[in-house]
């Protein structure tokens, strides 16, 4: 679950014009709030589920076979930085120019634009690797 600040972030749905929360543990976090709590809300873009962690699956799956990064973290950041999905922020004190990589949070990139970066990730992972990895995990 993220969080901002101390508040946890609460992911819910609307089923038959009432709010339910998306899965058992954000049903048991919600116990912690008393009846008549407020709570902010905002649409979420229609983002996959399925197609966001078949991302990180297949990540997992790279750095478990490869070696070549630390973590999944690791070559996630590489690959959005390859894939031209960074800012170039100057420091203020120094002048330098450093890049910092864009977020493919689902309130960031909407359906379109994580299918548009995935497939472009996904050409720049298989060309450093060898291999389509999408393949294994297609195929399972």
């Amino acid at each position: 679950m993220k969080f901002r600040g101390d508040h946890p972030h609460l992911q819910v749905t609307m089923r038959s014009g009432a709010l339910e929360p998306v899965t058992k543990h954000v049903a048991y976090m919600m116990e912690d709030y008393s009846e008549g709590q407020l709570f902010d809300l905002r649409p979420v873009a229609n983002r996959s589920n399925p197609h966001h962690a078949f991302y990180w699956a297949t990540l997992t799956g790279v750095v478990k076979a490869t070696g070549k990064w630390a973590t999944k973290d690791h070559l996630h950041n590489d690959l959005k930085m390859l894939c031209g999905y960074y800012k170039s922020v100057i420091n203020g004190v120094t002048g330098q120019i450093y890049y910092i990589p864009d977020s493919i949070a689902f309130d960031k990139m909407d359906q379109k634009e994580f299918m548009d970066f995935f497939e472009a990730a996904m050409s720049k992972l298989s060309e450093a690797i060898g291999y389509d990895p999408t393949y294994d995990q297609l195929s399972k």
